[in-house]
């Protein structure tokens, strides 16, 4: 059976809200233990200060896209399984403040850095590879010497935005 894809919205209750964000952190009151556990089933995860979180399902930078649609990254807690340059570019151009990965790429942390946008990983790579695994990913490749965010936004959207 196919896996639908879809975006859920959920307004969190308000006990949920104040243990989330109340928590003393230095990652916007979310704990990284509140991330991994919303998003175990999830490839991204975006929680704004309001208490509103956002989930996506697809894979690659789909979701990143998905939810520039709806809005930005501003005052939210950003959770990305995989974080390359590419993810790293838009969440720039999106005014991510704060974000929590799986797998980070070195080629990210410039772009991380540059932007202010405070990041934690479990795992820090040299670069993404592809799905085959014989190659740099090719949305990292796309970006590859592009310094501005809104440029690589539009680089990507228009080889990679469905």
């Amino acid at each position: 059976m196919r896996k639908q894809n879809f975006l859920k919205v959920l307004i969190v209750p308000v006990v949920f809200v104040t243990a989330l964000f109340g928590c003393a952190s230095n990652r916007g009151g979310v704990s990284l233990s509140d991330m991994k556990e919303l998003s175990k089933n999830h490839a991204l995860v975006v929680v704004y200060n309001a208490g509103i979180v956002k989930t996506y399902d697809d894979n690659g930078i789909k979701p990143l896209f998905e939810h520039l649609e709806s809005g930005d990254f501003k005052n939210t807690y950003v959770f990305d399984k995989v974080t390359g340059r590419a993810s790293a570019m838009i969440l720039a151009y999106g005014g991510a403040e704060n974000l929590y990965t799986g797998v980070l790429s070195k080629e990210a942390v410039p772009v991380l850095n540059k932007y202010r946008i405070k990041y934690s990983a479990d795992k820090i790579v040299d670069h993404i590879i592809n799905k085959t695994g014989d190659d740099k990913c090719p949305m990292e490749k796309a970006v590859e010497g592009v310094d501005d965010p809104a440029q690589a936004y539009k680089i990507l959207k228009e080889k990679f935005g469905n």
